[in-house]
């Protein structure tokens, strides 16, 4: 009885569009997917948001802080999350805009910051083209 192995093929092997997605062929491949922040770009992003408070506090009228530190805190949930929500963080952007617009600037500056970008791929494109949206309506 002959062995098959070592013996070459001919394949004929279609891939249609991988969107963040990798294809693997052949025999004794290893694969490993990335998708997100690196662990030195996920505490850049902690230092974003930490910053953001500290402004927020530093700034807010007083008799306002608190609520702008929940805005805050509710805007960094929004976009770091499994599922970005836009709608959130365009009400957070808004209360900023009518409660403590010196610090609104601040806020849009987040929303199009290059590491939350990356955040909001991962969700995927749908979400990602959302978070655009939002970054050019608050572009000068």
């Amino acid at each position: 009885m002959a062995s098959d192995e070592g013996a070459g093929g001919k394949f004929n092997i279609k891939i249609g569009d991988l969107h963040q997605s990798q294809a693997v062929i052949g025999d004794d491949n290893t694969v490993t997917q990335n998708i997100g922040l690196t662990p030195k770009e996920a505490a850049e992003l902690r230092d974003v948001f930490d910053d953001l408070r500290t402004k927020v506090a530093a700034k807010a009228p007083p008799d306002k802080r608190d609520a702008a530190l929940a805005e805050a805190k509710e805007l960094e949930a929004a976009i770091v999350t499994e599922e970005p929500k836009p709608d959130r963080v365009r009400q957070a952007l808004a209360w900023f805009r009518d409660n403590a617009p010196e610090l609104a600037g601040t806020v849009a500056g987040i929303v199009v910051n290059p590491l939350v970008g990356k955040v909001v791929e991962k969700a995927g494109k749908a979400i990602a083209d959302q978070f655009r949206q939002i970054g050019a309506e608050e572009a000068p």
